[in-house]
């Protein structure tokens, strides 16, 4: 024994040699009788190639047992319980009784295959589950690089870029995916090899789940794009304002028809906003390109043609030397507004209506025409179908500009609004000034709602900026309103202020309200009092109806 104790094993390890039950040599931890014994028993419970653990009088061991024949080999290093050497594995196989058999089962676990390669990726171990699924034989793929023993393997590309590979997945071959985590390993801070760890368990579970996340993106990005449109939606109407029930329903219709190719005709008493529709219709629909106007009521007949069309050098007397293009070139891919519609002279019409059918247009004094492509929404304060029924506008024409017809109520039939509208236009005001945002005293709201505005909302911001400029900075008061109410014929008594007793005044004329609100009463009671069937049948809406027999 003294023999081999000399044979150059320091403390550090320990080997012990059996032959036939005797031993044949006994080497460093391995020298001591006591030792010999301890070891002999861990080797009888180890299979070959097995880790196992042993106590030694001088301390706990870990080793591997190899087994050939009729010899029995052990190789054991000590454990350092306090883990300063580093051998976390050491440590966890001392602490847990049945370390081996957790570690024999991670190599064995049919759910989860297990390959490592070296720093050369080259495969040195594949588990059996692995082996199987890649139709390799016991041992078949080691000493072959990565990627020839296992299909897409991507062993190599971690141990060159040491960046580890989490939950990627892996196509084996068509139709068959699995997910794959691989983690390059170091020691003493240089990479020696990688680990890759296959997932097999529940795979159709996987691939649900996969699916499922797929889908749930799907309705992420779904939601992202409604939000998105819902906030475009709310910039683009941002100046029909108001939450009355007929300015909800008509930014409702905006926002359907304006993604849609279809022209647009746009019906309204004037004033009451129908250029602002045209321009919600275009920033939803064509936002990207140009909005082109033209108001066809404030052209003489004979420049009509010319603006919509535009013209070649020479066409006629006063023509632009160098032509110039109409409207039609102007709006390509964008938005033709005509204004004014049923004032268009009616042989204008009849090439308009060309124009439309083919999309193509001719400048005046050219016989080559040009296809193109814009979005035509036009409007009009006039009853079309009386225009329609007298010859003054042609039938044909009314069907292709009216896709879709869109009517802007009149001020009158939404006066719930108008506190809305009362600071929309204060604040437009004030910052196209560059000034404060005054207070409004109260009052206002309820004298501009008992006013009749037959100008719409163009009245009704005339009037509220003439108010601003004759009211402090600080508060904008009912005496600005009120200046110029006898000069236009308003009675001065719908300002409720205190008076004094006086003699009886002769009674006043009836307004315009008061045979409205009469008519409404006479209509109620024919309808047996169904506001809604009432309201539908006057043309107005039920909140106005309510308004008028408060």
């Amino acid at each position: 024994m003294s023999e081999q104790h000399s044979s150059g094993v320091d403390g550090s390890l320990g080997v012990l040699a059996r032959r036939r039950g005797e031993v044949v040599a006994a080497l460093g931890l391995a020298a001591d009788a006591a030792a010999q014994e301890a070891l002999v028993t861990a080797m009888h419970l180890a299979p070959d190639r097995s880790l196992f653990e042993a106590h030694l009088p001088t301390g706990p061991v870990v080793g591997v047992a190899l087994h050939a024949d009729d010899t029995e080999i052990a190789i054991v290093r000590p454990v350092d319980t306090h883990g300063t050497d580093g051998s976390t594995l050491l440590d966890f196989v001392v602490a847990v009784p049945f370390a081996f058999d957790i570690l024999e089962q991670i190599l064995n676990d049919p759910y989860q295959g297990i390959t490592v390669a070296d720093h050369h990726g080259t495969i040195r171990y594949i588990s059996p589950v692995h082996e199987k699924f890649l139709g390799l034989s016991y041992g078949g793929g080691i000493g072959k690089p990565a990627e020839e023993a296992i299909p897409n393997s991507r062993l190599r590309a971690v141990i060159e870029s040491g960046k580890a590979e989490i939950g990627k997945p892996q196509s084996f071959g068509e139709g068959v995916m699995r997910v794959v985590n691989r983690r390059p390993i170091r020691k003493n801070g240089q990479i020696v090899g990688a680990v890759g760890q296959v997932m097999f368990r529940d795979a159709e579970a996987v691939s649900k789940m996969a699916a499922e996340m797929n889908q749930l993106r799907s309705q992420l990005e779904f939601y992202r794009r409604e939000l998105d449109g819902l906030r475009e939606t709310r910039e683009a109407t941002a100046e029909l304002v108001g939450d009355s029930q007929a300015m909800q329903r008509l930014r409702h219709e905006v926002a359907t028809v304006a993604r849609l190719d279809v022209p647009v005709l746009i019906l309204g008493e004037s004033g009451t906003g129908k250029e602002l529709v045209a321009r919600a219709i275009h920033k939803l629909g064509r936002g990207s390109h140009e909005m082109v106007s033209l108001n066809l009521a404030a052209l003489p007949s004979s420049l009509i043609e010319s603006e919509l069309f535009g013209h070649t050098a020479g066409a006629f007397t006063g023509s632009a030397k160098q032509g110039r293009a109409g409207k039609f070139e102007m709006a390509n891919d964008g938005t033709l507004f005509l204004d004014e519609v049923g004032d268009i002279p009616m042989d204008v019409q009849i090439k308009l209506l060309r124009v439309l059918e083919e999309r193509v247009v001719e400048r005046l004094g050219s016989h080559a025409g040009k296809k193109m492509s814009f979005r035509l929404v036009s409007a009009t304060h006039r009853d079309i179908d009386e225009l329609i029924d007298s010859g003054a506008f042609r039938h044909d024409l009314f069907y292709r500009i009216s896709g879709v017809t869109l009517r802007v109520p009149p001020l009158r039939q939404r006066l719930e609004d108008i506190p809305a509208l009362l600071a929309h236009f204060v604040k437009a005001f004030c910052d196209r000034n560059g000034l404060p945002v005054p207070k409004v005293e109260p009052g206002v709201a309820r004298y501009l709602a008992d006013q009749p505005w037959p100008g719409n909302l163009r009245q009704l911001r005339h009037r509220i900026e003439e108010a601003l400029v004759f009211s402090s900075h600080e508060l904008l008061t009912l005496d600005a309103f009120t200046r110029n109410d006898a000069a236009r014929g308003e009675p001065h008594a719908t300002v409720r202020r205190p008076v004094s007793p006086v003699l009886p005044a002769p009674p006043a004329a009836p307004r315009l309200k008061d045979h409205e609100r009469a008519a409404a009463r006479r209509v109620l009671d024919e309808c047996g009092g169904n506001k809604k069937r009432a309201a539908e049948q006057l043309g107005i809406s039920r909140s106005y109806l309510y308004k008028l027999l408060a």
